[in-house]
């Protein structure tokens, strides 16, 4: 909740009834969505693309149904150069 944010989370309950015990008012507290980009630092920035950030928004989804499925997953952009390496080297055999 702290990093996908409270209201999002909330949404999701209430998208599929889903109710939960009053306990949690407390432990979850209130948090707003971080952007992705705010944990990109000097020491991790060369690991980081737009695919990236775009994959990563795409799987960390409260709602199963906005989520990436395993396929689409494989399919996405961030996996590019892997499949273009992996023609490369077949195609040289």
């Amino acid at each position: 909740a702290k990093v996908l944010g409270t209201e999002d989370l909330f949404d999701y309950l209430d998208k599929y009834d889903i109710e939960l015990d009053a306990q949690y008012d407390d432990i979850l507290g209130r948090f707003p969505k971080k952007n992705w980009h705010s944990f990109v630092n000097a020491d991790n920035q060369r690991f980081v693309s737009n695919d990236a950030i775009d994959f990563l928004d795409n799987l960390l989804k409260y709602d199963h149904q906005e989520r990436l499925t395993a396929k689409e997953a494989m399919a996405h952009a961030y996996f590019n150069p892997v499949r273009q390496a992996a023609q490369q080297n077949s195609g040289s055999s």
